[in-house]
């Protein structure tokens, strides 16, 4: 008995841990100083060559740049009313549309604004600024030979002959805790003729429930888990690159593009600078810096390289589903709705706990 307390209070301490917010602050180098607060979703390594760059331009502003995952995120940003940040930036976009929608935004019209495709401004108050595609990547090691599935299909058949070897090994995002991971589930439900069938299967083998994309991708590289369902392409991309056992599949059925979208609160107390920082983002020089330096699939259209939204949404290939910026996003956030997945869930993943 005295075992099973202390691996529950283990258990509640990397709770709090993984799902805990994280301050990366960045002292303006020159005097006066001004500050900018900014909650995001994205990893701090991502996102930091676009803040460094940024207070090269302006070295008085002082940023402290909070990380949480999706919901957390949210959650807190609800709690602080009025005392907000001055920008927020998430990839859960159906919670980032509730609160744009519920009137915690304000407008925001400038010339890189203007430059932006139309898809990715709402109501000139809330802005995509990259683009992820949801991926599945794969421990090669698992493969023997063999070649990786290319849908949602091949990955059940792969995971019923691998049986033994996926039970317990299987990784996803903890959807009722991670808004990104709810929001490509809960795309998934409407999209895949294969919800039940993986959903089923994901229970039976005891999928195991992570807080990021980088913590599954940690696992995959360890082999302490095989297969990763479901993560942000970026981050498994930029892995796979270091980890050559990592393989990342776009699923040929079909892959669900998610925005990450930037707004400003509409208590913001560093407007001005909060405007400077959202220019920055979205302008030519600081969309490439998200596409060289922190691997990302940058919105604009005019951006180089291989990893932009440009290159996603015009490829020959079918298989890419844009997930789009508007009211239709609200339907996820219906607590009915959210209720009725999350009991779906619930009951196929008994079994893991």
């Amino acid at each position: 008995m005295i075992w099973q307390a202390m691996l529950a209070i283990l258990l509640m301490i990397w709770n709090v841990q993984v799902y805990a917010e994280t301050l990366y602050s960045l002292p303006a180098p020159e005097q006066p100083q001004s500050q900018l607060k900014i909650y995001g979703a994205a990893d701090y390594p991502a996102i930091a060559p676009v803040l460094e760059q940024f207070q090269k331009k302006y070295p008085r502003i002082s940023i402290h740049y909070t990380e949480f995952n999706t919901r957390v995120l949210y959650q807190r940003f609800l709690e602080e009313q009025p005392n907000s940040v001055d920008l927020v930036l998430s990839s859960a976009m159906d919670l980032q549309i509730k609160l744009v929608n519920d009137g915690y935004a304000q407008p925001h019209q400038s010339l890189e604004t203007e430059r932006l495709p139309r898809w990715a401004n709402w109501r000139n108050e809330i802005f995509g600024f990259t683009y992820e595609p949801a991926v599945i990547a794969i421990n090669s090691d698992l493969l023997k030979g063999e070649s990786p599935p290319r849908s949602r299909s091949e990955l059940l058949s792969f995971i019923r002959r691998k049986g033994d070897l996926v039970k317990g090994r299987i990784g996803t995002f903890d959807i009722e805790r991670v808004g990104v991971g709810y929001l490509t589930w809960a795309n998934d439900r409407q999209q895949s003729g294969s919800y039940g069938r993986l959903l089923e299967s994901f229970g039976t083998h005891q999928a195991r429930r992570f807080p990021s994309s980088s913590s599954m991708l940690k696992a995959l590289a360890s082999g302490e888990i095989v297969i990763a369902y479901n993560l942000l392409g970026s981050y498994a991309l930029a892995s796979a690159k270091q980890h050559t056992m990592i393989k990342v599949i776009m699923p040929e059925d079909y892959t669900a593009l998610v925005m990450r979208s930037a707004f400003i609160p509409k208590r913001a107390k560093n407007l001005q600078n909060a405007r400077l920082f959202l220019n920055y983002l979205l302008s030519l020089e600081g969309q490439q810096l998200l596409a060289d330096r922190a691997s990302l699939f940058p919105i604009r259209d005019d951006v180089t390289g291989e990893q932009t939204a440009h290159t996603l949404r015009n490829t020959t290939q079918s298989r890419f589903q844009p997930i789009p910026l508007g009211l239709s996003l609200l339907v996820h956030t219906d607590k009915a709705k959210r209720r009725l997945i999350l009991d779906e869930w619930d009951a196929a993943m008994k079994t893991v706990d």
